[in-house]
Order: structure tokens, then C-alpha cells, then sequence
């Protein structure tokens, strides 16, 4: 079995990827990676989860001459959640890279903040289609200096309608250069959009099922019209945190996520009926514990990478086995296990059965689901509470600096801090929910980096 130390990369990025715990790469990686070395077009099949991040980022990273200040290789994403992880992973994996700057450009970000970053371009870019095509109409961005270009999750590029956006960028970039493609399926336009844009290109494959090994799928034979009911059973049986319920509708992630609200559950809706503000702070909220249950529509399913995420539930079935594999294979990450339950009305067992390549590890019945206190004292004594501070990277804060100054001023333990996120000029941290007012106003009186900040709890 292949390391990554055999894939010919650079000791900067090894040292980054001991780091981060990355010894054995996934098949997609020590498929993809001596291709894209060598320098030649490839495309990939390969679900979120298979490490295909990583598959076309270090290549890239490896290539990129951090010296020189110019936009160097572009990737393309359907949607702003994306654009915002696959520049966190780049960034982790290029960290050791002096000199390095890896931004992303998305529609809901402000315009005139990412020209002015252009006066000192990034090298590598990840972008959403809409917004860089923004960027090309006005002519803020130069792309002359491109050599390569990744188009991640094509068929979800397609899909959202970005066939024209995607033609003008790839109008734009030099015709010498390298592109790669992923796509998690591989449909006729897919396949179009391939033989249109690469050249000579290699073909490498993970594996069809998108859930992974470690993850058990259980099948819950209920009534239509007793879902809800059995969606709060299912989740008092189990511990909660880290849960994502799957619904078809907007109207019905509302609605049940009021109803899980109302049974004291910390749950909160995701779709994209909200405000981009809105779902933004709902995965970060649930990113960092705050919030249990995310009950949300298929606009999750692509983007969500958690690393806690414990429990998929499946209240209504999706329109078919691509999509279901998809939503499953949001946990079980890493070789982490996971467990998928699915609410099956005799209609919807008749469905699952159709689908060949779903497998149901276990069956049981609604009115048998108990729930269970060991497991409710377990989401209570993990339950997180999000602390905001009005100040960011720009501010010259890191993660570091803030666990500092919370063990310094408010006199907690690290192991007792959560998950902290940086953006620009905010950052947050979860703290425990039942000492979060004491934290926050040590941490309000006191200071972070020698500066003292605005200290708020998140509420709704």
C-alpha cells in the first residue's frame, strides 16, 4: 500500500499532511496524484468524502511558484459552502508554503473587498462560476497567467445551470494549460463537458458506493403519518449531537425542525430558502456543537464535510439511490464510523428494495424505538454555547491566540474549549453552554493579543 511519501511530493507538503494525521492516501489520491504530477488532464469519479480535495490539490500546490504574485491555478465550485472548505483544506495542506495566498470568491461575499484583494492576487483561486465570471465582465481579474483549472463536482456545475459561466471561463484562461475534472456522476453532459475541454485526458475512479465501510444503515418501518413522532423517538434513543436530518422540502425542514425545538432538542433548519447569512450561521453552529440537529434539504448534501457528523437520518427518501448514497455519505468520514437511519413507509421499503446498491445492515419497527437517558445526559453534558469576538485574521488572531486567552482570562481548561473559527475581522468559539456567560464577560474585561474586543454569546 502506497504512503504519501511515495507519491513524489514536496517535504513542505508531507510535513503538512503528518500534521494533519494524512499517512495512507485514498484511492482516488494515489490514482489521481502521479497523473496530475506529470502534468496531464484528468477525470475523475469520485464522491465528497473520497479525498478528492486533496487528489487535485497537492498536485497544484506542488506546481505553484509562490514567489511569483499572480493568479496561477483557478478551481470552480457550484456552491459557496464548497468555496469556503476547499479553501480551508488548501489552505491546511499549503501551510508550510512561504509566500502562499489561496482566497475564495463567491456570490454572497462583498465584491468590492475581493477586488481590492486583487491589487495582491492569489495565487490559487477557488471560485464559484457566477462570481468569477462577475470578475471577468468587469475585468477586476487577470487569468492570463492560469496553468491550471479544476472544475470540482462537474455534474453539480451542470446541474445548477452554470453550462455558460463555465464556457466563458475556460474562454478565458490560456489554451496551454492542465484541467481536471471531478464529478461524483457521469452523465452525457458530463461526458460532453470532458471531451469539449480536456485534453487526452486520464480517467481514474473511486469506488461507485459513496457510503463508506464503517458506516451501518438501519431501516425504520414507519406510517406516513407518524414520521415526526418517530424522527423525535429515533433521536431521544440515541445521543443527538452531530445528527443530520434530510428532508425533501423546505417547508418540511421548518417544520420539523420547530417541532425537534420544541422537544428540547437544539436543532435548526438548512436550505436554500434562507439567507446566505442565515445558513452560514447555522453550519457553524452546528459545526461547533451548538447545535445538535441540522435539519436540512439536499443543499447540504454537497459541501458538508463535519468532522463530528455522527448520525444521518433520512426523514423523507430522495428522488433516487445517487442521491440517498450522496446524503449517506456524509458521515463515516476518515474512517470514522457513522450510522445512516432511514424512515421507510411500505411504499418506501418497495423503493429501497429497487435500488441495487442499497444495503440495510438492520430493520426495526417505529413503536419499538425507546428512549434512552444515558444517551440524553450525553448530549447534555456535551452541549455547546458560541461566543463571538469582533475580531479576525486581519486582526492578526489566531486559534491560538483565543484558546490563550481564554485559559489566561476567563480560567478554563483547553480540553474544555470547542471548536474556534476565524474568519477576516470575526471569529467564534464554542465554550460549555452552562459556564458561557461568566466566560464570556472574563473574556469581554479582559484582553485577546493585547486588544480588547465586543464579546457576545450567538443567540437565534
Amino acid at each position: 500500500m502506497a504512503t504519501f511519501k511515495d507519491l513524489n511530493l514536496h517535504p513542505s507538503l508531507l510535513e503538512s499532511l503528518q500534521e494533519l494525521n494524512y499517512t495512507i492516501p485514498t484511492p482516488i489520491q494515489e490514482s489521481a496524484i502521479p497523473l496530475l504530477l506529470q502534468g496531464q488532464d484528468v477525470a475523475g469519479q469520485a464522491e465528497t468524502g473520497s479525498g478528492k480535495t486533496a487528489a487535485f490539490g497537492l498536485p497544484i500546490l506542488q506546481s505553484i511558484n509562490p514567489e511569483l504574485q499572480h493568479v496561477q491555478a483557478v478551481v470552480i465550485v457550484p456552491t459557496r459552502e464548497l468555496a469556503v472548505q476547499v479553501r480551508q483544506e488548501l489552505k491546511q495542506y499549503g501551510k508550510k508554503i512561504n509566500n502562499l495566498k489561496v482566497s475564495a470568491f463567491y456570490g454572497g461575499h462583498s465584491f468590492s473587498q475581493e477586488r481590492a484583494s486583487l491589487s495582491h492576487p492569489p495565487q490559487l483561486l477557488v471560485a464559484t462560476p457566477g462570481r468569477l465570471t462577475d470578475h471577468l465582465n468587469r475585468r477586476t481579474v487577470d487569468l492570463s497567467n492560469v496553468k491550471q483549472i479544476v472544475l470540482d463536482e462537474a455534474d453539480k456545475l451542470l446541474e445548477m445551470g452554470f453550462e455558460e459561466e463555465v464556457d466563458k471561463i475556460l474562454a478565458n484562461l490560456p489554451h496551454k494549460r492542465q484541467t481536471v475534472l471531478f464529478s461524483a456522476t457521469m452523465p452525457d453532459d458530463v461526458k460532453e463537458l470532458i471531451a469539449n475541454s480536456l485534453k487526452n485526458p486520464q480517467f481514474v475512479k473511486a469506488s461507485a458506493n459513496a457510503i463508506p465501510d464503517k458506516v451501518r444503515l438501519v431501516g425504520i418501518k414507519v406510517d406516513h403519518e407518524k414520521r415526526k413522532q418517530t424522527v423525535g423517538q429515533l433521536l431521544q434513543s440515541i445521543n443527538p449531537m452531530g445528527t443530520v436530518v434530510f428532508t425533501n422540502t423546505r417547508i418540511a425542514a421548518d417544520e420539523l425542525a420547530a417541532q425537534l425545538l420544541a422537544d428540547g432538542l437544539a436543532a435548526r433548519a438548512l436550505h436554500g430558502g434562507m439567507e446566505q447569512k442565515d445558513r452560514d450561521k447555522a453550519m457553524m453552529l452546528f459545526r461547533n456543537g451548538t447545535t445538535q440537529v441540522l435539519v436540512a434539504t439536499d443543499v447540504a448534501a454537497r459541501g458538508l464535510d463535519i468532522d463530528k457528523l455522527q448520525n444521518i437520518i433520512h426523514y423523507e427518501l430522495p428522488i433516487d439511490a445517487a442521491a440517498y448514497l450522496h446524503r449517506s455519505g456524509r458521515t463515516g468520514r476518515a474512517g470514522k464510523s457513522g450510522t445512516v437511519y432511514t424512515l421507510a413507509t411500505p411504499r418506501d421499503e418497495k423503493q429501497l428494495r429497487d435500488w441495487e446498491q442499497v444495503r440495510m445492515d438492520e430493520w426495526r419497527q417505529a413503536d419499538n424505538l425507546t428512549a434512552q437517558t444515558p444517551a440524553k445526559q450525553t448530549a447534555v453534558q456535551s452541549a455547546f454555547a458560541t461566543i463571538y469576538i469582533s475580531g479576525g485574521r486581519k486582526d492578526k488572531i489566531s486559534p491560538r491566540d483565543i484558546v490563550g486567552a481564554l485559559i489566561a482570562e476567563a480560567g478554563i481548561k483547553a480540553d474544555q474549549i470547542g471548536k474556534i473559527e476565524v474568519q477576516d475581522r470575526m471569529s467564534f468559539v464554542a465554550v460549555p453552554e452552562d459556564q458561557s456567560k461568566s466566560i464570556a464577560t472574563k473574556l469581554a474585561n479582559g484582553k485577546i493579543k493585547g486588544r480588547k474586543y465586543k464579546i457576545e454569546i450567538v443567540k437565534d
